[in-house]
């Protein structure tokens, strides 16, 4: 699965206020992060063109572990 990096601009004081009141979500913010983008995917793509999506994606893993290692 091809990943593309990302780069979000926030409040150094909000970000300081999540550190020290919610340690727990601070230390998972990359996982947190990519569960509201899954949500805003999931909303905002019709169900159709997520299936073909996924199903590409299911694709390109079974053709990259068949012979992917060159």
């Amino acid at each position: 699965m091809k990943v593309e990096k990302i780069t979000v601009s926030f409040s150094a004081e909000k970000l300081q206020a999540i550190r020290i009141l919610k340690e727990d979500v601070y230390e998972n913010l990359d996982k947190e992060l990519e569960e509201c983008l899954e949500k805003i995917y999931v909303k905002s793509v019709p169900a159709a063109t997520r299936q073909y999506i996924e199903a590409k994606m299911k694709e390109d893993e079974s053709s990259n572990q068949k012979g992917g290692n060159k």
